[in-house]
């Protein structure tokens, strides 16, 4: 099987342009079928706060009202997925814009309000693979808003797309997945750049669980890198945006694997 790249850039990757076009000139030169999951960052929380929307969290997690999926879907699967398709556009790369509701691309269950309602977001069902095969074959990068559909627009964790997609995939190819982010990889103290977890397996991330080892935000991103690597998914990384590149060329890189 031909191998696939999929990447999903953060918040803090999307917030600062000198990151994000970096970013993409090396993601636009890879040779190799790609796609490119984004999240929001805090361009749609600077808009809410302009609309006086509130904006609430739940471990880590949006709590997203009817007025903030308004605004999600116009940041997410607007002004930033169509300005990075547009930029990879410039750079060569044929990319293809999409949010879940295009072609019924990413399939979700809105969640149950209890024990906590998050209100319009989606836990995704099924990804239409069928749909992003036929797109890589003909040459286009897919790009996905963390945006899914059941029925109507529902806000989605970007790494839970992700995670999705390397699952639904990983029968048509071999599955490389990247989460790229500020920091360089999982640690241990966030102030001591040696305390880096370079490899972490499942009984080792279990332990520290346990041990409440990690911060509210990197607890759903990991639970989706262990879902997605027993499911299919032959590689994982976790590491800052130029790390993610080395290694989808092969290339040294510091950051963290997860294996099982």
């Amino acid at each position: 099987m031909d191998k696939l790249l999929i990447f999903k850039i953060g918040g803090k990757v999307v917030d600062n342009p000198q990151s994000l076009e970096s970013f993409l000139e090396g993601f636009a030169a890879l040779s190799v079928p790609k796609i490119l999951v984004h999240g929001g960052g805090i361009i749609a929380e600077q808009l809410a706060k302009r609309l006086d929307i509130p904006t609430e969290m739940h471990q880590g997690r949006r709590i997203t009202s009817a007025a903030m999926r308004d605004v999600v879907t116009m940041v997410y699967g607007g002004q930033i997925n169509k300005s990075i398709v547009a930029s990879l556009q410039r750079l060569g790369c044929d990319a293809i814009g999409l949010t879940g509701a295009d072609g019924g691309i990413i399939r979700a269950k809105r969640r149950a309000p209890a024990p906590v309602d998050f209100g319009y977001v989606g836990d995704v069902t099924e990804i239409r693979s069928d749909l992003l095969v036929k797109f890589l074959e003909l040459g286009l990068t897919p790009v996905l808003a963390p945006l899914s559909f059941d029925q109507e627009i529902l806000n989605t964790n970007a790494d839970s797309i992700a995670s999705r997609l390397a699952e639904a995939l990983s029968s048509h190819y071999l599955v490389h997945m990247m989460y790229c982010f500020e920091q360089t990889g999982v640690m241990l103290d966030l102030k001591d750049p040696e305390s880096l977890i370079e490899r972490l397996d499942l009984p080792y991330y279990k332990t520290l669980l346990q041990a409440g080892a990690f911060t509210a935000g990197m607890l759903p991103k990991l639970e989706e890198c262990f879902r997605a690597r027993q499911n299919g998914a032959q590689h994982i990384v976790i590491a800052e945006a130029a790390a993610c590149l080395a290694h989808a060329e092969g290339k040294p890189f510091r950051g963290t694997r997860i294996e099982l």
